[in-house]
């Protein structure tokens, strides 16, 4: 899953970028773009539900991210970050689900209706792709910089709004060309050059300026009802960036964060980060006289741990020192709740051997087991 999520990380915004670029850099005629793009424009709109998906997977993480003036927790020792900030108000991020909804629905309805679209219909779906344009680019301004926010959602994110963006401007490029190409056959049937110097001056800014004013206020009477239908506030695509923590535009202060004693233990790290649904804490720890969150596979290897240095305390302690020495730059990429999640899929097997180890040579494993992390251990 992280391979195709690598691959598509870096293939959408790549083709989005390209697109845009050639939408600048080929001069076609109207009737080449109407007949010869029925495949960039098929492509165009699968890219556009990969890019929905990707917000979508963002804001589910977004939604498990630490919210604004909560404390972060971070090991001490290696310095890694256990958690992150979420770079959107999950209390307000249903405005932004519409918006890019409604922006998604637009961007479809120019590529495919290009040039059969009535003026205001046109208008509309413009307007709801610049907005989209212009929110991407305020939230890129908004996590671009040094932040506390959780790195695979912001990532995702950034990548989402990069490629929305891209992939719009070269939309609209690609509609004004052939707007462009409509008016200069209309005025190449007219030779009165005065004619066509008031034309242009009357159609491209005065008229096209009120057409924007009039049309932009029914899109925002419609964004507005539907937000009300999710209980949202008029100005909330304003704090959906200032209601956040750590971030450019965030006004919540975020309070110093939480250090949690450590050495490098990886597994520490895994219990602490992954999704709690499948980690699965079962209670706190002492560790180092700090608590932390402890999980079965975490007391099973400290277990196994504890019946090495009891029977084996030579092998114990060449198996300690290799853990040392590579569990600390494990513990330094175990940076999300993802990786942390892999790490503990991948150690699934050595637990099985653990516990298969501690039911072999202890007679009460279970009770080993449980006191690991605990007063009861001396």
């Amino acid at each position: 899953m992280i391979m195709i999520l690598l691959i598509i990380s870096i293939s959408v915004p790549l083709y989005a970028f390209i697109r845009m670029v050639r939408s600048f850099t080929r001069k076609t005629k109207s009737h080449d773009v109407k007949g010869g793009s029925v495949k960039i424009k098929a492509i165009d709109c699968y890219y556009s539900m990969v890019i929905l998906c990707l917000f979508m997977f963002g804001f589910f993480l977004n939604g498990s991210a630490v919210d604004a003036g909560e404390q972060l927790h971070i090991f001490d020792l290696n310095g890694v970050k256990v958690d992150g900030y979420a770079s959107l108000s999950n209390e307000y991020i249903a405005s932004v689900v519409v918006l890019l909804t409604l922006g998604m629905f637009s961007f479809w309805v120019v590529s495919l209706n290009d040039g059969s679209l009535s003026p205001v219909v046109y208008v509309i779906c413009s307007t709801l792709m610049i907005s989209n344009i212009i929110f991407a680019i305020v939230y890129l301004t908004h996590t671009g910089f040094s932040h506390d926010g959780e790195e695979l959602t912001v990532l995702l994110l950034q990548i989402s709004f990069l490629s929305l963006l891209f992939l719009y401007i070269a939309r609209l490029k690609d509609s004004l060309n052939n707007f462009l190409d409509s008016q200069n056959e209309k005025e190449a049937e007219d030779n009165n050059k005065f004619i066509l110097f008031l034309y242009r001056i009357s159609n491209n800014y005065q008229r096209m300026s009120k057409i924007w004013a009039i049309c932009f206020f029914p899109i925002l009477v419609i964004i507005q009802l539907i937000l009300i239908l999710f209980g949202q506030r008029p100005d909330s695509f304003i704090r959906v960036f200032l209601e956040t923590s750590s971030f450019n535009y965030s006004n919540i202060p975020a309070p110093k964060p939480v250090i949690v004693e450590g050495d490098g233990h990886y597994l520490c790290t895994v219990s602490a980060k992954g999704h709690k649904n499948l980690v699965n804490p079962i209670r706190a720890g002492i560790r180092r006289g700090q608590r932390i969150p402890v999980n079965r596979q975490l007391l099973i290897a400290n277990a196994f741990e504890n019946i090495l240095e009891q029977y084996m305390p030579s092998f114990h302690k060449v198996i300690r020192n290799f853990y040392d020495r590579y569990g600390y730059p494990i513990s330094r990429h175990i940076n999300s709740k993802w990786s942390a999640d892999i790490i503990y899929l991948l150690m699934k097997p050595l637990e099985w051997f653990f516990i298969v180890v501690l039911y072999t040579v202890d007679k009460k494993p279970e009770n080993r087991i449980h006191m690991q992390y605990s007063e009861l251990r001396k």
